[in-house]
């Protein structure tokens, strides 16, 4: 989300405060020495989320950064979110600096890659800054007794990560002079049967835009449709994005 100057900011939070909540951190935990899950509590009663839902913080006078829900319990009026503390960007502060007890503004947003319910089968390919979409996206899979896997392309200390989320996705370690190239690799080296059974399945792909575009190369080059593929790359080198 692009700078916006203070007075702006202040007065679209006016006339969105429907969609504003006060949270308060309940809880914090590490999954890899840069990847932390935050739950927040707040009066989330009357918010309709739904999986891959989007939120946003104000993480200084101009700027908010995007995040999608993790999980939420409309019971426990909770919800979660997962940090990716690349060390970069303006809401690496933000993120790293959370401790339990903190209070802050938290922003209903909407969620861009949805869910497909037409779909029986799912395939998701990302990487750190894709596992609270898959997370939730998983829940949603396993609810409706249907099918998913995947492959993420992580940093070395966090390809453990995934096993904290019970998450049931395969690992390679990302390289970032070739994008997707790991990815692609496992995919090929998955059994003819494998891959048969899965070419019909619905494609999520997001993290690293120039990785989204060559795994998507790669499905469209294996016969899968476009209207299977649903992208949202999130961030590139060289460029300002949700960190």
């Amino acid at each position: 989300m692009k700078k916006l100057p203070s007075w702006l900011a202040d007065t679209m939070e006016k006339v969105i405060s429907n969609k504003i909540y006060q949270v308060e951190v309940v809880e914090t935990k590490m999954l890899s020495s840069n990847l932390k899950c935050v739950t927040f509590k707040g009066g989330f009663f009357e918010a309709e989320f739904i999986p891959g839902m989007e939120v946003l913080f104000r993480v200084n006078a101009n700027e908010y950064r995007h995040y999608t829900l993790s999980a939420f319990d409309k019971t426990k009026e909770t919800c979660e979110v997962i940090f990716y503390l690349n060390r970069q960007g303006p809401g690496h502060h933000l993120a790293v600096n959370i401790q339990k007890g903190d209070r802050l503004k938290l922003i209903v947003d909407r969620a861009k890659v949805k869910y497909n319910e037409s779909s029986n089968q799912h395939f998701f390919f990302g990487d750190e800054t894709s596992l609270g979409l898959y997370e939730s996206l998983g829940k949603k899979v396993v609810d409706e007794n249907v099918e998913y896997f995947g492959i993420l392309e992580l940093q070395e200390e966090n390809l453990n990560s995934v096993k904290h989320l019970k998450l049931l996705i395969d690992t390679v370690p990302s390289d970032l002079n070739a994008p997707a190239k790991n990815a692609i690799s496992w995919m090929e080296n998955m059994h003819p049967l494998c891959w048969e059974m899965w070419q019909n399945a619905t494609f999520y792909l997001t993290g690293r835009a120039k990785s989204v575009q060559q795994f998507k190369r790669y499905l469209k080059q294996r016969g899968v449709s476009f209207r299977q593929i649903i992208t949202m790359p999130y961030w590139e080198m060289g460029k300002v994005g949700g960190g």
